[in-house]
C-alpha cells in the first residue's frame, strides 16, 4: 500500500472540485463545481465525465466512496446535473446541516433567500448598471441559483436544484441512503469515523448554528482581513436616484417565521436592502449568506491532515479561533484548500500568520478577472502571506511551468495534484 494520498484539483475556472486518493484506493469528492463565466479547462459535463472516468477501476467501475458538498453554490455543485453520475456507486453524501429538508429552519431559510433572489433577478432589468456591474449582480443570482436570461450553464435544463436532488437522492447506488448533514451533534468540534473512510477521522468546524456567527461576515473589523481598507457599499455601487424599490411583499417578513438567523438584526438589515436600489450590495448579500453556511472540515488521513475550509467566512473562522480544540487541529493541518479561491474574507490573519504550520502544501481554485465580483480574488497580499510563511501555493489557473516539489500539472492544465506524506 503507498504511504501517500493524492489531492486533485481541477481546473474549473471560479469553481472548486477536488479528488483525494488515500494510500488504500478510498476516493472523497470535494464539490464539482462550474459556473457561466468560468475560463477553466471543462465544461460542466465534460468535468462529471473526467471526475468519473478518474474513480474507474480497472474492471470499468467507478465508485466515489464519500461526495463532499461543502455548500450550495453553483460553482460548487453544478456538475451534479450530468446524467453520468447515474454510473457511479457511492458511499455517502455529506452536507451542511442547512440542506437538511426535514429541519423546519433550514426550510425557512432557503424559502426566503430564494423570493429575495428572485425579487432582485426580476427588477435588474430596472437598474442603472454599467456592463461590470449587471454582469457582477447575474453572476451572483446565477451562482445562488436563480435563471438568470444569458447567464447558464453550459448543458441545457441544468438547475441548482436537480444539482441539489442528485446529492439528496441520486447516484446509482448508496451504501447510505440519506445524507449526512453537518455537523450533527453539539459537541464542538464533532469528530467522527465513516465505515466508508476507514481509519479517517474527520472533524467539523463549520458550519455554525449561531445565528448571529452566520451573520457576521466581514472580517476586517477585526483586523482579520488582508484587505487594508474594507469595501464601503456606497463606493462600488451605481447611484439609486429614482428607481425603483425592487423588492415587495414576498419579501416581508413575519415576526413568526423569523426562524433560523431572521432575527430581528438580520431582519433590519434585509429590510434596508429591500427599499434599496443597490442591486450589488442586495446580490452580494445572498451570495455571502450561501458562503456562510459552508462545511469546515478537517480529515485526519494516517499522519496527512487536510484543512478544507470550503467558502466559509469570518463568522464561522471567529468561531474556530476562539476555540482551543479547533485552533489545535489546524495547527496540525499539512494541507490547506484555500477558502472561497482567495478572497478577503475567507482566510484569517490569525490562521496564516500565527496557526498554520510553515512550509505546508496549500491549493487555491481560482480565476482572476475583471468586475467587483471577481475583482482581487485571489487577494495579491494573502497569497504574499502565505508565501512569507513558506506555504506554497498552487493555483488552478497558474502557468508557471515549474511547480513546487510534490506537485505535478497535467500536459494541457486540466488538473493539478499534490502528493502529500501519510
Amino acid at each position: 500500500m503507498s504511504t501517500f494520498l493524492q489531492v486533485r484539483m481541477y481546473n474549473v475556472g471560479f469553481g472548486d472540485c477536488f479528488l483525494i486518493r488515500t494510500p488504500d484506493g478510498r476516493t472523497i469528492l470535494v464539490d464539482a463545481g462550474f459556473h457561466s463565466q468560468g475560463k477553466g479547462a471543462f465544461s460542466g459535463n465534460e468535468l462529471a465525465q473526467r471526475v468519473v472516468e478518474d474513480v474507474r477501476d480497472d474492471n470499468g467501475s467507478a465508485r466515489i466512496d464519500v461526495v463532499i458538498a461543502t455548500h450550495r453554490h453553483q460553482d460548487h455543485i453544478f456538475a451534479f446535473n450530468s446524467d453520468i453520475w447515474d454510473e457511479v456507486d457511492v458511499g455517502e453524501v455529506w452536507m451542511p446541516w442547512v440542506e437538511d429538508r426535514k429541519n423546519s429552519a433550514a426550510a425557512s431559510l432557503w424559502r426566503k433567500q430564494r423570493q429575495f433572489a428572485l425579487d432582485l433577478a426580476a427588477s435588474v432589468p430596472s437598474f442603472n448598471l454599467d456592463d461590470g456591474d449587471r454582469e457582477s449582480v447575474e453572476f451572483m443570482l446565477w451562482n445562488a441559483g436563480v435563471d438568470m436570461p444569458g447567464v447558464h450553464g453550459a448543458e441545457g435544463g441544468w438547475s441548482n436544484q436537480n444539482a441539489l436532488d442528485r446529492l439528496h437522492e441520486g447516484f446509482a447506488k448508496r451504501d447510505r441512503a440519506r445524507p449526512r448533514f453537518l455537523p450533527s451533534a453539539k459537541a464542538f468540534p464533532q469528530t467522527f469515523e465513516s465505515t466508508a473512510l476507514p481509519g479517517v477521522r474527520a472533524h467539523v468546524l463549520g458550519p455554525p448554528r449561531d445565528p448571529s456567527l452566520i451573520q457576521e461576515l466581514d472580517p476586517s473589523t477585526d483586523g482579520e482581513s488582508y484587505r487594508a481598507i474594507a469595501l464601503r457599499a456606497a463606493s462600488m455601487m451605481p447611484s439609486s436616484a429614482g428607481a425603483a424599490a425592487p423588492f415587495g411583499l414576498a419579501w416581508q417578513v413575519a415576526e413568526r417565521e423569523s426562524g433560523f438567523f431572521l432575527e430581528s438584526r438580520t431582519v433590519k438589515s434585509l429590510d434596508s436592502l429591500a427599499t434599496s436600489a443597490d442591486a450589488v450590495a442586495a446580490a452580494a448579500s445572498i451570495d455571502n449568506m450561501i458562503n456562510s453556511t459552508s462545511l469546515v472540515l478537517v480529515l485526519d488521513i494516517g499522519k496527512a491532515r487536510l484543512l478544507l475550509p470550503g467558502d466559509a467566512e469570518w463568522g464561522t473562522w471567529k468561531r474556530i479561533l476562539a476555540h482551543d480544540d479547533a485552533r489545535a487541529l489546524l495547527r496540525g493541518a499539512t494541507f490547506i484548500k484555500v477558502g472561497h479561491h482567495g478572497s478577503h474574507n475567507a482566510t484569517p490573519k490569525t490562521l496564516v500568520e500565527k496557526i498554520l504550520k510553515r512550509n505546508i502544501p496549500a491549493m487555491v481554485s481560482t480565476q482572476a478577472g475583471k468586475g467587483n465580483y471577481r475583482n482581487n480574488i485571489p487577494l495579491t497580499a494573502l497569497m504574499d502571506a502565505f508565501d512569507g510563511r513558506g506555504i506554497d501555493v498552487v493555483r488552478s489557473d497558474g502557468k508557471a511551468s515549474k511547480l513546487p516539489q510534490g506537485f505535478s500539472r497535467e500536459a494541457d492544465g486540466k488538473w493539478i495534484d499534490v502528493e502529500l506524506p501519510c
